[in-house]
């Protein structure tokens, strides 16, 4: 698991700083830095990191990561603890209260912090609620609407 830590953490710096538009590009920079990669397992990883190619103003396309940083496997676990142990999710000004099964907040709000939505500043858990605490009442709004997007509940 560690080479794959490391091999993940050193495509997100290269793709941070570097315009790379193909598979093979990627390999040959981490093959120069002494990380061998077969082209399924690089696939495997910028499936995960939810790597997207995006088109450039001059032309062409180049591999970028998701503005929150997040990986599809945190927007995996994000829509499971929502699908599982959501029991509601309601705007109170510029807060967000969510409540979920008993004994499930913390794994909820695990989830939420890690997937990094813009307009959460911060969130507290307890046993069963969640109270995360965004910029403005609209930002509180664009939050429930995503919570209720996840759990298909889109209206």
């Amino acid at each position: 698991m560690r080479n794959k830590q490391v091999r993940q953490a050193r495509i997100r710096e290269l793709l941070h700083d570097e315009a790379v538009d193909t598979h093979e590009k990627l390999a040959e920079i981490l093959h120069r830095q002494g990380i061998e990669v077969s082209q399924s397992t690089l696939s495997k990883d910028l499936r995960e990191l939810g790597v997207v190619r995006v088109p450039q103003a001059e032309g062409g396309f180049r591999y970028t990561l998701p503005e929150s940083g997040a990986t599809l496997r945190d927007r995996h676990i994000l829509e499971r603890e929502l699908q599982d142990f959501l029991v509601q999710a309601e705007q109170a000004a510029n807060l967000v209260v969510v409540r979920t099964l008993s004994g499930h907040a913390q794994s909820v709000c695990e989830a939420i912090d890690r997937i990094g939505w813009d307009e959460v500043v911060g969130t507290i858990a307890g046993e069963n609620t969640i109270f995360l605490a965004t910029h403005s009442d609209s930002a509180a709004g664009a939050v429930t609407d995503k919570i209720a997007a996840v759990c298909g509940e889109e209206e």
